[in-house]
Formats: C-alpha cells, structure tokens, sequence
C-alpha cells in the first residue's frame, strides 16, 4: 500500500518535482502541497487528515522549517522529514530536537529522499551520508569540525586571497545562497558562479565543494 505524502515547500516547481518523483517509486502519493508553514497547520486544524508522512523545507516565509516541525508534533504523529540546503550541525540538532525523524541535503539526490521517507515510515531516523560524516565529526571532535585551511588560519585570512567578484561569491554562498541564487543576485550565468566556485575552492584551499561549504558557513558565523 502506498504511503501518504505531504509536501511543504515554498516552490511550485519543487513541489511538482516531488509529487513526479515520489509517485513515479510507486511507494508513495502526494496527497497535500503547501507552500508555507501557516497554511498546513490552518488545513490540519480544519480538520484535514494527516498524510503518512511530511516532507518539509527548512526554509520558508513566515514559520520557518524546523518550527513547523514542533508544530505537526503537537497535531499529528506522522513522520516528518526536513529538506535542507544547509548541511550544518546546528541545524541538524534543531531539527531533530524538534521531532524530524529524518535531516537531507538539496543536493543528496533521489535515493537519499527515498532512504529518509522509507526510514522515517519505520519508525527511524536518517541523514544522508555527507551531512552524517559531518555530524560525527562534530561529535567526536566536541567542536565544528575543521578543514586544512580552518587549522591552518582564520577563514577571513584566506578570504583575502580571492578576487573582488569570488568574494562576492563567498559572501553569499556564506549566507546561505545556492550557486542559482549567486546567479541571479549578481546577474552572472550559473556556469560562471560555477567557475568562480571552483576557483575559491583551489584559492581556499578546500579539497571539494562540501569542504568549500563548512567554510562558507563558518565564515557566516563569523561575521
């Protein structure tokens, strides 16, 4: 029998994209979409029924992700598992402090989505495998796990080998952006916000996009 799915995404196209790839496993249906937190929790209250499971985007306008989770906690007893661009311990904490039952990266791909809905419906928990090497790092270590460049020097010291237009870059993949959100912002192509990534990849001394990506958001902290 297929499980139940409620989406809670502010992107139409993401949201679609989802509903294709859920029901094309043939394990689950996409019974509910919302595009914000105050609008799936009036429903719910309305008395909608509650899916099997929820997939819920970590950022979104008004109530953000991971308040929504608390929220469902105290309506429903369905799973839910948060979708994130942020591959960060704090976060990771947060959400399953709030009751997530499963914690995956943008960019982790299908199969991890599908591992997290079918871990989740177990009565598990789940992050997908780069965001779990982080998470125990931070736990063994006691600390925010560093990369070659962070016990080598500060990252605002390495910042300054970078160009003016890399480190407009960093700025805001610091921030939180996507390299599509880098895009539009400065009024580049992806594939040039792409190159200029690479580049402050070898610059910083990282040795791959996820490497570059702790940097960037310790350097977030930082500022």
């Amino acid at each position: 029998m297929k499980k139940s799915v409620f989406v809670i995404d502010d992107h139409t196209a993401i949201r679609e994209g989802f509903r294709a790839i859920l029901e094309r496993s043939g394990s689950y249906i996409v019974t509910g979409e919302s595009s914000s937190a105050e609008e799936v929790l009036a429903r719910l209250d309305g008395g909608e029924a509650c899916p099997d499971l929820f997939i819920v985007d970590i950022s979104l306008p008004g109530m953000g992700g991971i308040e929504l989770v608390s929220a469902l906690g105290s309506r429903s007893r369905s799973p839910v598992v948060i979708l994130s661009m942020h591959r960060r311990y704090d976060y990771m904490i947060r959400a399953f402090r709030a009751g997530a039952a499963g914690y995956v990266s943008k960019d982790a791909g299908v199969e991890c989505i599908l591992s997290a809905l079918a871990a989740a419906s177990a009565g598990g928990a789940y992050l997908d495998p780069i965001s779990l090497r982080l998470f125990l790092d931070e736990v063994a270590s006691g600390r925010r796990s560093a990369s070659p460049v962070e016990e080598a020097e500060p990252v605002h010291r390495a910042v300054d080998a970078l160009s003016d237009r890399e480190e407009e870059v960093f700025d805001l993949l610091a921030s939180g952006k996507r390299a599509e959100d880098i895009a539009a912002a400065l009024g580049l192509s992806q594939k040039t916000v792409e190159n200029h990534l690479s580049n402050i990849t070898t610059k910083l001394g990282a040795h791959n996009r996820f490497e570059l990506y702790r940097l960037a958001a310790r350097a977030g902290n930082d500022r």
